[in-house]
């Protein structure tokens, strides 16, 4: 079922949007090998890859696939000379987390991981093994351009969605799922596979955007939330937690609460023609195009007993 799965999945790669940046990925084959010599990782706020030796030519290869490669929406990442400035600041996010992810050795997941910014990160944090969802190719392409130069042998990215996890064979240690929650049709049914994805004593952060109300009740956004189609429940935080206690987790910690602000979420050449600023209404920031509430998340972990 897994291959099959896999198999139509990987069928994205070849749609005709697509095969034209697969082609421009290869390009970074005929990169010169004294261009990647003495290269070396950072993976802090920005995943530096110094490249000391990069030549002029080996240069402008990696800034026109890079370009191929827009929108960058998670990051920021930093090529030789070329810096990518995504249009989420992913750093903002990840160190609000990083202190509550033990990694040594374990085995961590990461659903929705888009480019895999957040799997980039976690390797300074000695895991065993990294392993990467996400089933929009643009996604995987990014993650590859980005890997070609990393080369981590613990990384893997599949191109998969949650919905594909219950037939996964691998069970994890740490799971995020970060950014996905909202997304869902059946955000109970999504918080069981990540459960059920986990060892016993297994952990899992999730984000959510949230109301923030007392009571426990969800937002289901008549047709969109800031110009989001695809934005279906937004709990409060007792809901939240809800969710959470009734898919088997316990020792639910709330690790904060973080309103999107244009520091995080912006326009730059490397993301979206729009951005947070046209998401919000131009009169009062607090509220939505729609009327609703201006995005906050909840940031949880749990624990799978």
């Amino acid at each position: 079922m897994l291959e099959s799965l896999r198999e139509k999945r990987n069928l994205a790669l070849t749609y005709k949007n697509i095969i034209p940046l697969r082609e421009s990925l290869q390009r970074l084959q005929n990169l010169s090998p004294q261009s990647l010599e003495q290269k070396s990782i950072d993976c802090e706020d920005f995943i530096r890859i110094n490249l000391p030796n990069l030549s002029p030519k080996d240069k402008n290869i990696i800034e026109e696939i890079a370009k191929d490669l827009i929108p960058w929406r998670k990051g920021p990442f930093c090529v030789g000379d070329l810096t990518i400035q995504s249009e989420w600041d992913s750093a903002i996010k990840y160190n609000l987390i990083a202190p509550y992810l033990d990694l040594e050795n374990k085995i961590l997941g990461d659903v929705g991981c888009n480019n895999g910014y957040y799997m980039f990160r976690a390797l300074a944090k000695n895991p065993q093994k990294i392993i990467g969802f996400d089933p929009m190719p643009l996604c995987k392409l990014q993650f590859d351009f980005i890997s070609h130069f990393v080369s981590e042998k613990s990384l893997l990215f599949e191109l998969l969605g949650i919905e594909d996890l219950p037939f996964y064979p691998q069970k994890f240690d740490i799971m995020l799922c970060l950014g996905v929650l909202y997304h869902r049709k059946d955000p109970l049914g999504a918080i069981k596979i990540i459960f059920d994805l986990l060892k016993p004593e297994g952990e899992a952060v999730f984000d959510s955007l949230i109301i923030e109300r007392e009571e426990e009740i969800a937002l289901c956004p008549k047709g969109s939330y800031a110009k989001m189609s695809n934005v279906y429940f937004i709990p409060t935080l007792g809901t939240f937690k809800n969710w959470l206690t009734r898919c088997g987790f316990r020792d639910i910690m709330l690790i904060s609460t973080l309103k999107t602000t244009p520091k995080e979420q912006r326009k730059t050449m490397w993301g979206t023609q729009e951005s947070l600023e046209d998401f919000l209404n131009p009169k009062d920031s607090s509220l939505t195009l729609e009327g609703y509430p201006a995005p906050v998340r909840a940031y949880i972990k749990a624990k799978k007993p």
